[in-house]
């Protein structure tokens, strides 16, 4: 179960599950939306409703830099958090804010160019920017024009 492995993955990287943390991991663990730390704060405080926001920032990013949940920035200069952390990459329609997942990583890195650069890949992303077929429809509201 994903809460289950959210909050064992915490615990394996040393850092105590308090309730703060217990009510983010609940909040993220029971959507498949990709959640600002604004949109955590509003879900969690039905939770915990003395958790402030810089804590809820606080957490997700711990978490996020420990590799217990995923983040992501669509290119709105927004950080989005998702209890996924494996990897993953996402297609961004531009008209609605839908976001597709991407099972299977579309990046193939020319291992021959890195190794005459000399540089290490600790990891990287992938983010497709476009329109969904909904939105892409002539007529509709999301349609590019």
């Amino acid at each position: 179960m994903l809460r289950v492995r959210l909050k064992q993955s915490l615990a394996d990287r040393g850092y105590r599950l308090t309730r703060q943390r217990a009510a983010i991991l609940e909040v993220l663990a029971g959507t498949r939306e990709h959640l600002t730390a604004e949109e955590v704060h509003r879900r969690v405080r039905f939770l915990c409703p003395e958790l402030n926001l810089t804590t809820v920032y606080r957490n997700l990013n711990l978490m996020a830099r420990q590799k217990i949940i995923g983040r992501v920035d669509f290119g709105d200069g927004r950080a989005r958090f998702e209890a996924r952390s494996d990897h993953h990459h996402h297609l961004f329609c531009l008209g609605c804010g839908r976001v597709i997942e991407i099972p299977a990583c579309p990046v193939s890195i020319d291992e021959v160019f890195v190794r005459q650069h000399s540089f290490r890949i600790t990891e990287h992303q992938f983010e497709a920017y476009g329109y969904c077929a909904d939105c892409d429809r002539p007529g509709s509201e999301g349609a590019p024009v």
